[in-house]
């Protein structure tokens, strides 16, 4: 890589004046490249390519290899040439908190971003769920791979910045974003045009948080696009813009793309209309009059489904398989399959498997590794891993070396992807809403702690209104009554303070069995004390007192 790169600065130096300033900025990137990326050894493998695909909403059910009655071919074949990493956890099961994980190595309740710092300020005990967002002008791995000479790139899904934006009204005279009607048309010019200024604004911002190149983004759930007709999910206008990023980078500097696809999250992706269905011009940019030619044409997704023996309300599981299919094709193309790790992941398990919960459904998704000629085919990992883990294991891969103020709480599971099969971490902390985690291979411990004025409600006996406006003993985990309704509705022991689960023997944690383990129970409690202790000026019950 040095070489082609100082290759290139003496040809462009040899064209004389003109050009100086151009020979300049290569002279000062072979610089860079010379004194702060790792010089390789023999044996050594060269840094990477990143591609991060990662999914909404996604349970097990929904993947053919986890032994789901759906049809994804593409999906079963990475696990099969790639590494399946078995007891893969996000330590927050909901979107915001899980992202920003991911993109820091950090816990969530680490997060000092307005919206979060407004509702937390120092001294309240944290309610981690879709309020925290990355840090406007910090450091975070997208900005520390792009300063260790990587390109990066954001396609998808949002919901990690500027929830500011998010929560006010879109109106351009007291905001950045500029309104429309919620049942405007998209094809009326001058709707559409304000959309497109919308998007592109948005795209701009998620650029200042580490990013090259933003494009195709939504920034949240497709609800926040606030126009009825814009709320389907399309896969090809994501993938086409993926597709963008990738022939925009060179051979001389390694890349990072971000792609956050809206599957399977709501509207339902299993009601064709708003999936396979729905118009394909219908974009988070508002109508797009040209073609996404980059998938399979979507009429016939269903009846492949169905000659695959399958159901056709699964149909949309093998359309977010063409997708990802659509990409790895894309790598293998462009000749770089051997240079490029491939991961896949979902953000965390859908409501019917305990989302907005810290069981194991929600927490525990399978991430798929593909690194041809590194990853040893068919291979898996059975250890615990996390979301917190991923930034460090990329700073690694990357050569960057981490600021010395950086916090990050992850550890680097490079050896891993080398074909170690040692574990990296005994237990893991979990948080979500009021509730707190530990989980060993054997077992998990949750707690149920509410915040001191929460608390003294309870004790008076004061009850708690529900979603449905039904009468509650106890409060939700979560401020959302939506996402604290739909938990509660799926996990049985959903409010009950102290929870323990033998995860071999009850791996869907239906039966709450501490009373008949006080021993395990008294040590998780142990653990729980430690990593709480972690977090300065964060309460939670006697665990931090």
């Amino acid at each position: 890589m040095n070489g082609r790169v100082a290759a290139k600065f003496l040809g462009v130096a040899a064209m004389g004046g003109s050009t100086c300033a151009t020979a300049m900025k290569y002279f000062l990137r072979l610089i860079f490249l010379m004194t702060c990326l790792p010089v390789l050894t023999q044996g050594e493998v060269a840094r990477p390519n990143v591609v991060f695909i990662i999914t909404d909403d996604q349970s097990w059910d929904t993947l053919g290899f986890m032994g789901g009655k759906v049809h994804t071919p593409r999906l079963d074949q990475m696990v099969k040439e790639g590494m399946l990493l078995t007891d893969f956890n996000v330590t927050s099961t909901v979107c915001s908190p899980s992202r920003y994980s991911f993109l820091t190595g950090r816990y969530a309740s680490r997060c000092r971003g307005d919206r979060f710092m407004k509702e937390h300020p120092p001294g309240d005990q944290t309610q981690v769920e879709n309020i925290g967002e990355l840090e406007a002008g910090e450091l975070n791995l997208c900005k520390i791979l792009q300063g260790a000479g990587y390109r990066t790139g954001f396609v998808g899904k949002s919901h990690v910045i500027r929830h500011d934006w998010l929560e006010g009204h879109y109106e351009a005279e007291e905001g950045p974003l500029e309104f429309y009607p919620q049942d405007s048309d998209p094809r009326d010019p001058e709707v559409n045009a304000k959309m497109q200024r919308n998007h592109q604004r948005w795209c701009e911002e998620i650029k200042k948080y580490g990013f090259d190149f933003a494009d195709g983004v939504y920034a949240a759930n497709l609800k926040e696009l606030r126009c009825d007709a814009l709320n389907v999910h399309n896969l090809d206008w994501t993938v086409a813009k993926a597709f963008e990023f990738l022939d925009s980078t060179s051979e001389d500097e390694p890349f990072f793309l971000y792609f956050s696809t809206t599957l399977h999250h709501g509207p339902a992706p299993w009601n064709d209309r708003f999936s396979i269905e729905a118009d394909p011009c219908l974009t988070g940019e508002g109508y797009v009059a040209e073609a996404f030619d980059v998938l399979p044409v979507r009429g016939n997704v269903i009846e492949r489904n169905r000659d695959a023996g399958f159901d056709d309300k699964k149909a949309f599981a093998l359309w977010l398989d063409d997708g990802v299919g659509a990409i790895l094709d894309k790598i293998e193309v462009m000749g770089i399959s051997e240079d490029t790790l491939i991961i896949f992941v979902p953000d965390h398990g859908s409501y019917r498997h305990s989302k907005a919960t810290l069981h194991d459904f929600g927490m525990r998704v399978p991430m798929v590794l593909q690194w041809k000629g590194t990853i040893e085919a068919g291979s898996s990992y059975d250890g615990i891993v996390a979301n917190i883990d991923l930034a460090p294991t990329l700073m690694d891969l990357a050569g960057a070396e981490k600021p010395p103020d950086y916090m990050v709480d992850g550890v680097s599971f490079v050896p891993v992807i080398h074909g170690s099969s040692k574990p990296i971490r005994n237990v893991l902390f979990g948080e979500l809403g009021h509730s707190r985690a530990v989980k060993s291979k054997e077992w998990k411990y949750i707690a149920v702690r509410y915040p001191e004025e929460v608390q003294r409600k309870i004790d008076e006996g004061k009850s708690f209104k529900g979603f449905q406006g039904e009468v509650l003993e106890l409060p939700y985990l979560t401020r959302n009554g939506h996402l604290g309704h739909h938990a509660a509705r799926h996990n049985p022991n959903y409010f009950e303070a102290d929870q323990l689960y033998d995860l071999q023997r009850d791996p869907e944690e239906t039966k709450n069995v501490i009373t008949q383990n006080p021993e395990v129970a008294e040590r998780l409690k142990v653990d729980l004390a430690k990593a709480l202790k972690q977090f300065e000026n964060r309460p939670f019950g006697e665990f931090t007192e």
